[in-house]
């Protein structure tokens, strides 16, 4: 486990298609949601954090520090990313959904070593389904970057990513990065 790493799980989402207050503590195979990427990254990492935007009590039996995004308004997991970086000191921060119960046990491992072979700032998982743009494993120098790209308009996480120096990651199963957005597709993945 490196202490230079710390994870944060994007959880400030308005949860639309789910429709419910709070997607993260929705119930997936008897637990919420959140506690399936917490348990995925706690062995990966020293420092986990959780980036939300509303409804903060909810996450206080997770025991973990929250980092509240910098503005207000709803941007959307962009603003979580820059207000992670903003805050948190250590070297890299492996970012990650709330709803992504399955992530692979060796996601910060594969990421971190593909970066530092082609010497990147970051790192994005692929699968079949394309980039997996929000498991991102960024370098904290990255911030003045996304501040710039951020302060012109940017909100998409794949445009920012694309014009760093960035490795791509070939996973090849593609359900460890399944997100379940809807009620339908978390009665699927519990089958």
């Amino acid at each position: 486990m490196d202490e230079k790493i710390a994870v944060v799980i994007l959880a400030g989402g308005q949860s639309k298609r789910m429709q419910v207050q709070n997607k993260a503590t929705v119930l997936f195979k008897g637990k919420p949601l959140i506690s399936h990427v917490i348990d995925r990254m706690k062995p990966q990492a020293a420092h986990i954090f959780i980036n939300t935007h509303q409804n903060q009590n909810d996450f206080d039996a997770f025991h973990l520090p929250l980092i509240d995004d910098a503005l207000t308004i709803q941007e959307g997991p962009l603003l979580g990313i820059l207000t992670s970086l903003q805050l948190i000191k250590t070297d890299w921060i492996q970012f990650v959904p709330c709803d992504t119960p399955n992530l692979p046990d060796n996601l910060i491992a594969n990421l971190l070593k593909e970066n530092k072979a082609q010497k990147t700032l970051a790192a994005v998982p692929e699968t079949v389904d394309g980039l997996q743009s929000a498991c991102l494993l960024c370098h904290v120098s990255t911030l003045n970057n996304l501040q710039d790209f951020f302060n012109r308009g940017g909100r998409k996480i794949e445009d920012w990513i694309r014009q760093l120096s960035f490795s791509i990651v070939r996973f090849h199963d593609h359900s460890q990065f399944i997100n379940i957005n809807t009620q339908e597709e978390l009665k699927k993945t519990s089958l």
